[in-house]
């Protein structure tokens, strides 16, 4: 029995007595182990209630779970029932976590590696700025949609990768500054409708040009010359 804490003992007697209704009490987690978290509460001198229940907005079918960091100040309620019988309603501001002063039409969410992600119901805008990668998988279809312009851009290379791609529409390729840009096409093609224009410039198969190529065996008369000449 000698290290059994009596003063602990005393103080937690002491509070049971004081809130034999329920009470709305303020503190800062201590620790989270599941949905529960222990909470060191400001009026208890220094005494941590047993895990309480967070309080979230669906945990059945669909779950969405947010759950409090150590040192989070939150709010709790309880029974009267002793410090195992009360819930965490959820966190709330203090001198270490102020006020962000945020507009009442903003939905947003700050995370600790500093992504941000909101939504402003009347600029009608949706704003993602993610400090790292973005997964995004379904088993079914994915459709984008925009009235205006759609703009993809990446630092180093993007890449479309299926059996089939299909762009239905008129395809302009240029630099990454919007001038006249290069490529390099890997394989056979084969145009089926149409066919192929270079007002401006030549076109080469091997070391044959289109326009500087000369024919061997040139004779006058209705007779036929022989295969081209590189150049």
């Amino acid at each position: 029995m000698g290290g059994f804490d009596f003063a602990a003992l005393e103080r937690r007697v002491r509070a049971l007595e004081a809130n034999r209704g329920a009470s709305l009490r303020f503190g800062k987690v201590v620790g989270v182990s599941g949905g529960a978290a222990k909470v060191q509460l400001e009026d208890g001198q220094g005494m941590v209630s047993a895990p309480l229940p967070t309080l979230q907005r669906r945990v059945l079918k669909d779950q969405e779970i947010k759950l409090p960091d150590d040192g989070e100040p939150v709010a709790c309620l309880f029974s009267g029932q002793g410090l195992e019988a009360g819930v965490v309603l959820g966190a709330v501001y203090s001198q270490a976590s102020p006020d962000p002063e945020q507009e009442r039409q903003l939905e947003f969410s700050r995370f600790s590696d500093g992504t941000v992600i909101f939504y402003d119901r009347e600029a009608h805008k949706f704003y993602a700025d993610v400090k790292g990668d973005v997964d995004l998988k379904t088993t079914g279809t994915v459709t984008v949609k925009a009235e205006k312009e759609i703009l993809a851009e990446s630092m180093i290379n993007i890449t479309l990768r299926a059996p089939t791609i299909t762009l239905a529409g008129l395809l302009r390729c240029t630099d990454k500054d919007g001038k006249p840009g290069s490529g390099t096409l890997l394989g056979d093609y084969r145009i089926e409708q149409g066919g192929l224009d270079v007002p401006d410039d030549d076109v080469t198969a091997g070391n044959v040009s289109v326009r500087q190529h000369v024919h061997k065996g040139v004779q006058s008369g209705s007779g036929n010359s022989q295969e081209p000449v590189g150049g």
